[in-house]
């Protein structure tokens, strides 16, 4: 399996490590990849943190606003947030927005699965609520938008983009809307306090960037998943 990825954070963030992979590295389990290969994924994401396969948090995503704390029950829940150091928190995507926080001052990071569903209920929002129960201020917490579809390629139907404010759709002449899942997001952060120039949108489009994992470009039954991670330096 390789194991190639990009780093995120590094410039704003250098208390943590955090990471987004690229195709050719697998672990996700629960979108039909093969047991052994996903859990070798999660093997590698172990060593190259330098922790135990215990102390990655990898939760079942079912596009909840369900936020756990790393050590919960982790089914059907789409946002981790932490304060302990060396527990790494991951998010699989595949055009869904993975978004990681950190308030490095309260030592609390957070990773949140942010497709259209959990966006227009609020999980952004919801995270930074989990984080701040734990000590961080969200005037502090730093943000990072993993590969997501882009408003280029995000076209929705009328019902959905119904339920997104004005300001982020695209309305093409003659076409159907268009969705910037990017800026929704970041309306919710800002929303939660968070500063605008502490908030970064995504890195790269998962339908146009081949290194990312697309459900909208290699189909519904796509098996695999790119992963978002991100951990407190020990």
């Amino acid at each position: 399996m390789n194991f190639e990825f990009t780093a995120l954070l590094t410039a704003q963030a250098p208390e943590v490590t955090a990471l987004v992979t690229h195709r050719g590295f697998n672990a996700c389990w629960y979108a039909g990849a093969d047991a052994a290969s996903s859990a070798e994924g999660r093997r590698l994401i172990a060593r190259h943190f330098g922790v135990g396969d215990d102390a990655v948090f990898m939760p079942r995503q079912t596009h909840s606003v369900r936020v756990a704390y790393a050590g919960e029950d982790l089914d059907g829940v789409d946002a981790l947030v932490t304060s302990r150091r060396g527990a790494v928190l991951c998010i699989n995507t595949a055009d869904c927005l993975p978004l990681l926080l950190v308030d490095t001052v309260a030592g609390v990071i957070g990773a949140a699965h942010c497709g259209w569903r959990g966006t227009v209920a609020g999980i952004a929002s919801r995270t930074v609520e989990r984080m701040a129960a734990i000590g961080a201020d969200p005037s502090r917490i730093v943000a990072a938008m993993g590969p997501c579809i882009c408003p280029a390629c995000f076209e929705v139907g009328p019902e959905v983009a119904a339920l997104f404010p004005a300001e982020v759709l695209v309305e093409p002449s003659g076409g159907r809307p268009h969705v910037d899942l990017g800026a929704a997001v970041s309306l919710q952060l800002l929303a939660s306090g968070l500063r605008h120039d502490s908030i970064s949108l995504p890195m790269a489009c998962s339908m146009h960037d081949s290194r990312f994992h697309s459900v909208r470009r290699e189909g519904r039954d796509l098996p695999y998943r790119t992963l978002s991670a991100i951990i407190l330096n020990q």
